[in-house]
């Protein structure tokens, strides 16, 4: 199976691909240049035609990853077919994958793709508590990551809030937290967790940024007073997220201005 998978992988590799993608993600294995498009229907023909469940357990020894393609097939082969698993061996699944998460690029689309956490949201929450305040960096990625794709846009029954379209001072002021914290169960909790310096690397740090931003342009009063209040995050985090926020077009210049000027120096 592994040897039939990689020979796979390399018939629909591309070199110029490979090159440009090497550019982007220099701390990964080995890559092929296997686009993201391709790898997901072959992760979604594996998890319907093969006992993928062998291959996901078949993990160190001769069988261990040597590329970067490999690595990511697993992932999001995970991600698309623990959706109706038992939690007690999805949870095994992803124990035994964080460790071999080393990248954004891998990081990024298993989060993506882990839907198993829509059903099942306070058992992967509790089950996320020490990745997220674990001290290796990418752990912290993979935790706060899964906070931003799966958990802080969806409300009470499951349905996605859009961002705001515009967000103006009055968003930014008007106390919407009563609300917002019977309808979205998570926000809070997400909150408290991103409000801490983050030392484990810039791919953590860049996930708090990006997860905060995007806090911001959905719930801003909320955001805001954690930003506002005393807030505990690094300077370089908690600088990056305002940057992240301001390069958003959902605020307008007045709030831009007022974020501006909250830099730390």
């Amino acid at each position: 199976m592994r040897d039939e998978i990689r020979r796979q992988l390399m018939e629909k590799a591309e070199t110029e691909y490979r090159d440009f993608s090497a550019s982007l993600i220099p701390e990964s294995k080995p890559l092929l240049g296997v686009r993201l498009p391709i790898l997901r229907v072959m992760a979604k023909e594996f998890v319907k035609t093969t006992d993928w469940q062998l291959e996901i357990d078949s993990y160190e020894g001769e069988y261990e990853d040597v590329y970067f393609e490999e690595v990511m097939l697993r992932g999001i082969i995970i991600g698309y077919g623990t959706q109706k698993k038992k939690p007690e061996l999805v949870l095994k699944w992803l124990k035994d994958f964080i460790p071999h998460i080393d990248n954004w690029s891998v990081c990024d689309s298993f989060c993506n793709s882990f839907t198993f956490a829509a059903a099942n949201r306070e058992l992967v929450w509790e089950f996320l508590q020490p990745y997220l305040f674990s001290m290796k960096e990418f752990e912290v990625r993979v935790a706060v990551i899964l906070l931003l794709n799966q958990y802080l846009k969806y409300d009470k029954n499951g349905k996605k809030m859009s961002r705001k379209r515009v967000i103006s001072m009055t968003d930014v002021v008007t106390d919407t937290s009563k609300e917002n914290q019977e309808n979205y169960p998570y926000l809070e909790r997400i909150l408290v967790a991103l409000n801490r310096e983050f030392a484990q690397g810039y791919y953590a740090q860049m996930a708090a940024a990006w997860t905060t931003a995007e806090a911001f342009v959905t719930f801003p009063y909320e955001t805001m007073q954690m930003l506002q209040n005393d807030c505990k995050m690094d300077n370089w985090t908690y600088n990056k997220t305002l940057q992240k926020i301001c390069e958003s077009k959902n605020p307008d210049t007045e709030v831009k201005q007022m974020i501006k000027a909250m830099k730390r120096i």
